[in-house]
């Protein structure tokens, strides 16, 4: 995961052990950590699909038209 989503995770470890969470909130933010974990998962596998679609060609548009003026 992400640093982003380690930070989170550590925000909600320290929440819970303080016991400033219900039982509700624990089990909607466990729900949410999940889901953001699959569509993290997911958006890598997207972009190297789009990459890869590109025919491996990282470069801008703006770039690649200068270059080749």
């Amino acid at each position: 995961m992400t640093e982003k989503s380690d930070e989170i995770k550590e925000r909600i470890a320290k929440l819970k052990a303080d016991g400033k969470l219900s039982a509700e909130a624990e089990a909607l933010l466990d729900e949410l950590i999940v889901e953001f974990a699959e569509m993290e998962r997911s958006n890598r596998a997207l972009r190297k699909a789009a990459l890869k679609a590109a025919g491996g060609q990282a470069m801008s548009t703006r770039l690649r038209d200068a270059l080749y003026e």
